[in-house]
């Protein structure tokens, strides 16, 4: 069997393509990310964090962030035997602006809905001081 029979083409694409030294490569978002923390490692820029040092980052507890992991929420892999998870610290970083931008908007929409009078409470109740 020559080389052209044993990889038949597929009907999805990977998701990413990357070229370099004329040659062009399709892969998965597994195989990318995998590139990237490998590029990453050997051009020193690497930074990963146990799921603790990226929680007193995002001033959450280990288990929260090993939740947003599982929930696809930053990339992570597995380090050595044990398997625990490990998470760059450029990514705990773009997640926590990510989450920052959210909560300002989600704060300007709350503003605005009550200055338009979306909200049937009194102002003492918006404000807290009403019993």
């Amino acid at each position: 069997m020559n080389a052209m029979t044993a990889s038949a083409p597929t009907l999805e694409q990977p998701p990413f393509t990357i070229s370099g030294y004329g040659r062009t490569y399709r892969l998965t978002e597994d195989e990318f990310n995998a590139a990237m923390h490998a590029a990453d490692a050997v051009a020193g820029a690497s930074h990963p964090l146990t799921t603790g040092e990226a929680a007193e980052i995002l001033g959450v507890s280990a288990k929260t962030v090993a939740r947003l992991l599982d929930a696809g929420e930053m990339p992570f892999y597995r380090n050595g035997t044990a398997g625990h998870r490990m998470v760059e610290l450029r990514d705990v970083i773009a997640y926590k602006s990510k989450r920052e931008r959210r909560h300002n908007l989600m704060e300007q929409a709350r503003g605005l809905a009550y200055r338009m009078g979306g909200y049937d409470i009194p102002d003492e109740t918006a404000n807290g001081t009403a019993k």
